[in-house]
């Protein structure tokens, strides 16, 4: 921000302040005033400086210019001004050229800002040899000459140009120069001798540009260097590379790692323009007591010789403010900190690929019927066994980089893999709460449609559903690719917002948290109804009681395990981080991907289904595939009470057997075109007596005689079927689960 300027303390016949006057034009009164020093026209309208604008007053001094829309100015407008030495045209400037100056050789102080100056004139220095601050910020300068001529330059200000790269000879010999300022430029190359001559510098600013690399040459005396915004630039920093730093901004929290933790040393007042104090202008005691607040209580003079030692040693081992500072999601050492934390992502590496695998086989490999419910439950735990191939990722990259981490930390943030790992992880989350969501509305769907029509809908309806599902979990996690949210801001590649992140995630997980929230009220609200229901008996003869109950654990432990992440969500986006970073992180590596594993144990070890399914696997394994065409009695038996799936509705049985000599070849059959299959029986015993039809009013069954369906054989007019019928051996009472 520049200084407002003012006539105060100055005689008037040399200062003219005409600041705030809505001026149109550049008053020609100005030529007549031979002794003028100082003027100033900020903030007027001024739109054009005109030719021989300053003739008649060789004593000028300083000229301010400050918020003018100035689109012109005259060659000779700055002329042979030889006492010129500070001149101001920054602000709402549109000049576009570099002014002549000729003839102002003791001009120091330049200020050209917002003037859209695009082009600097090489003779530029050798007009202006004593020129000691310039300042050329704003415009749209694309290529830097030589400052070799202007040997007096201290400060050079050139952000927010258009400047490409850095030759070696733009600052050679500049002896005095101690600040550059290049940020907000597009910087791609600096050569590697282009600072090896400014034996002065200590202030250098590269903030926001494209560096790759950053030749570190000629920079051993710097003391402050900032770096942020150039996310190419990852290469690490030693202490020996900088000896006298005291401000380090860079890019990456781990090329803060050599310099350790300084997050209690960083103070948040502007260290970059604070100026520095040689010791001899420092006031001991308030030295002292800086560096040794511990002593300010105390009531005792602390030793001279101790003190000077202490002086001494701190000079030598200034405290160097390197931020970002490292912490636990930017950690130096290792991406798991704790040992516990390491084996629990091992744990659930390991049981989530093992045991979703073993379901996916059970579900879709087994010979029995496949169910639209169990076709969702194997489609789940496809998604969960991406969530374990996620874990599987980070264990492995902190197994690669183990207690090295801060070399290769920025580059995996940075790189593809990263990527992959978080669109992977996002993918398999909302992928396994929209299929939860499926199943709920499928169920809900299933029953009134079982009710109203007699059957429920077709698994290719429930396939379709599925891969929408799987369309909009793909969606939500392509999101983070194009800077909706994003993936990198951890190493743990996840598009949760974290302490001292960037809050371009808020916005993202926000509506990603909404969304689940929304899922789980929606898919508890209608599981709810159906097991209140399924215990009142009301669904007992259309309803798998055991999927039912399997999918309200899922939903249980579901929900239960996403509190935590919801909670931590909206703490961020309150900025109340109410718990450590430690447990947050701990929440993201373990709590975050824990379903994965409690989901396919609770399938494997209560759900009967799988037991029955891998009995089946089994078989078919030793049959090879194959069943013999013709069974004995006791082989069909057997074969019907293991299967645990329905093929033919219940409600189609009940039309088939209404009266009680339907054990014949009912005429309706004729109207069914079974495939070849086994019509399991329920078996559940309701009574004995010839007056009961065959099935309960609960359960539909057979009481004297159970009847499979072996298979289908047509006469070569093709219009018998063959029916089988075996009496019921007696077993205690068993409930189906269809």
């Amino acid at each position: 921000m520049h200084s407002s300027f003012t006539c105060a303390g100055t005689l008037p016949l040399h200062c003219r302040d005409l600041n705030y006057n809505e001026l149109l034009e550049f008053p020609g009164a100005i030529r007549t005033l031979g002794r003028l020093q100082e003027l100033g026209f900020h903030n007027n309208n001024i739109k054009a400086i005109p030719e021989n604008a300053f003739v008649g007053n060789p004593l000028l001094q300083t000229i301010h210019f400050y918020d003018n829309p100035i689109q012109f100015v005259g060659q000779s407008a700055f002329q042979y001004l030889p006492k010129l030495h500070t001149l101001s045209l920054n602000g709402a400037t549109d000049i576009r050229e570099f002014p002549d100056l000729k003839g102002t050789t003791s001009l120091e102080v330049l200020t050209l800002t917002r003037a859209g100056i695009y082009l600097l004139p090489r003779g530029m220095c050798q007009q202006l040899p004593s020129l000691r601050v310039l300042d050329l910020s704003h415009n749209q300068i694309e290529d830097l000459p030589s400052f070799h001529r202007c040997q007096r330059l201290e400060e050079l200000g050139l952000q927010h140009n258009r400047i490409h790269e850095i030759r070696a000879d733009t600052f050679v010999q500049l002896m005095a120069l101690r600040s550059i300022d290049l940020s907000w430029n597009y910087i791609q190359f600096i050569h590697p001798e282009a600072f090896v001559t400014l034996h002065s510098l200590t202030k250098l600013d590269l903030t926001d540009n494209r560096l790759v690399t950053l030749p570190l040459d000629g920079l051993g005396g710097l003391t402050h260097l900032k770096l942020q915004g150039n996310p190419a630039l990852s290469q690490p920093f030693t202490k020996e590379s900088f000896p006298k730093m005291r401000v380090l901004e860079v890019p990456y929290a781990y090329q803060c790692c050599a310099y350790g933790s300084c997050s209690s040393f960083f103070k948040m007042s502007n260290q970059w323009e604070a100026e520095d104090m040689s010791p001899e202008e420092e006031d001991p005691h308030k030295r002292t007591m800086e560096l040794f607040p511990g002593h300010a209580d105390n009531h005792y003079d602390l030793d001279a010789d101790d003190l000077q030692l202490d002086l001494e040693e701190s000079k030598l081992h200034p405290t160097i403010q390197c931020t970002p500072s490292p912490g636990p999601f930017k950690p130096c050492d290792h991406l798991f900190e704790s040992w516990i934390i390491r084996l629990g992502v091992w744990v659930i590496v390991l049981v989530s690929v093992l045991c979703n695998g073993l379901v996916i086989l059970a579900v879709f490999a087994s010979p029995s019927y496949l169910s639209p419910v169990k076709f969702i439950i194997g489609s789940i735990a496809g998604a969960n066994m991406l969530t374990g191939i996620y874990c599987s990722t980070l264990a492995l990259v902190d197994a690669l980089t183990y207690g090295q981490f801060a070399k290769y930390g920025a580059r995996w943030e940075t790189g593809a893999g990263c990527r992959v790992t978080g669109f992977l992880s996002v993918f398999a989350s909302e992928a396994a709460i929209f299929l939860l969501t499926l199943a709920a509305v499928q169920c809900s769907i299933s029953v009134s449609c079982v009710r109203g029509y007699g059957k429920s809908p077709s698994l290719g309806k429930v396939k379709a559903a599925a891969f929408c599902c799987l369309l909009l979990s793909s969606v939500a996690a392509v999101l983070p690719l194009f800077s909706i949210g994003e993936y990198g801001a951890s190493p743990l590649c996840l598009p949760y917002p974290i302490p001292d992140g960037k809050p371009a995630t808020l916005g993202f997980t926000v509506a990603l948290v909404m969304t689940n929230m929304l899922c789980f009220l929606t898919i508890t609200g209608t599981y709810i109804r159906l097991y209140c229901n399924l215990l009142k008996g009301e669904f007992s003869a259309v309803w798998d009681c055991a999927m039912v109950k399997h999918v309200a654990w899922l939903i249980f432990t579901n929900c239960l395990l996403y509190c935590p992440v919801a909670f931590l969500t909206f703490s961020s986006t309150l900025n109340l981080f109410l718990i450590t970073p430690e447990v947050i992180k701990s929440v993201l590596l373990v709590v975050l991907p824990l379903p994965a594993c409690l989901n396919p144990l609770l399938y494997l070890l209560f759900n009967p289904h799988f037991r029955d399914d891998l009995r089946l696997l089994r078989q078919k394994g030793q049959d090879k595939g194959s069943y013999p065409q013709s069974c004995e009695v006791d082989d069909m038996e057997k074969s019907s009470y293991d299967s645990t799936q329905a093929l033919v509705s219940f409600s189609d049985i009940d039309h088939i057997f209404e009266t009680p000599d339907s054990l014949g070849v009912h005429p309706i059959l004729d109207s069914y075109s079974f495939p070849p299959m086994t019509l399991v029986p329920c078996q559940q015993r309701v009574g004995t007596s010839g007056k009961e039809r065959g099935f309960s009013e609960h359960c539909p069954c057979l009481n004297d005689s159970e009847v499979l369906i072996a298979s289908e054989s047509r006469d070569p007019a093709g219009s018998s079927l063959r029916i089988a019928f075996f009496p019921s051996p007696p077993t205690p009472p068993y409930t189906s689960h269809l």
